[in-house]
């Protein structure tokens, strides 16, 4: 957790100087993000995650703001077992499924200087390279035809969908800070489609997020 703490306080640092320093870059706003699974039950628990986001804001001088961006979600369950075909199952497994993702929201402001707002919108998630790590046990023949049964680790390929969608909301405040606007936001997306459904197991990204964020 410090480690995490740590990365985010650092890149956060970046991109407030970069801010500051340049108003001529293609995005508009700029974001790290924590997030936490929202897919806990008798056999799933919630883990922590991270992320980062550049967006282009449309519609700029209205009260109503078009968002496309593109950001990174690193998040995380965990699993007390899984079924891995007849002769084997998991346990204690760990998904850390990371995606590129394309978002497009609207956004609502309420107020001048000081801004509240609400937004809402889509998103498309792009998985890649997501990993699991966890303890297999298998029981199968071996060369005397007696049935064996082994127990070890294991770190691989999770094996879940490439493609993730759903919608997002969330509520935030923009607050105007020398040069720069800060931006303080949770939301919550969920993801429609199941990422894994086999041998009676589902797998689900769906997570709430606090996003901190400067706008230049």
């Amino acid at each position: 957790m410090k480690n995490l703490i740590l990365i985010l306080t650092l890149f956060f640092s970046i991109i407030l100087t970069f801010g500051q320093n340049d108003s001529n870059t293609f995005f508009d706003e700029f974001s790290i993000l924590l997030n936490k699974t929202d897919v806990k039950n008798y056999n799933t628990n919630d883990r922590i995650g991270l992320g980062i986001g550049v967006y282009l804001k449309f519609f700029d001088t209205h009260k109503v703001n078009i968002l496309f961006g593109f950001e990174y979600n690193r998040t995380s369950q965990f699993k007390k077992n899984m079924c891995e075909g007849h002769f084997a199952n998991s346990t204690d497994i760990t998904y850390y499924i990371n995606s590129i993702s394309v978002p497009i929201t609207m956004r609502i402001n309420i107020g001048n200087r000081l801004k509240a707002f609400i937004e809402s919108g889509t998103f498309l998630d792009l998985n890649a390279g997501a990993r699991r790590k966890g303890v297999m046990h298998t029981c199968l023949p071996n060369d005397s035809n007696q049935v064996e049964c082994k127990e070890f680790d294991f770190e691989e390929n999770a094996g879940v969908s490439s493609i993730n969608y759903g919608i997002s909301f969330g509520i935030g405040i923009i607050i105007p800070i020398s040069k720069i606007k800060l931006v303080i936001k949770p939301d919550y997306k969920f993801g429609v489609g199941a990422l894994y459904d086999d041998y009676g197991d589902q797998i689900y990204n769906r997570y709430f997020r606090v996003i901190l964020g400067i706008i230049i």
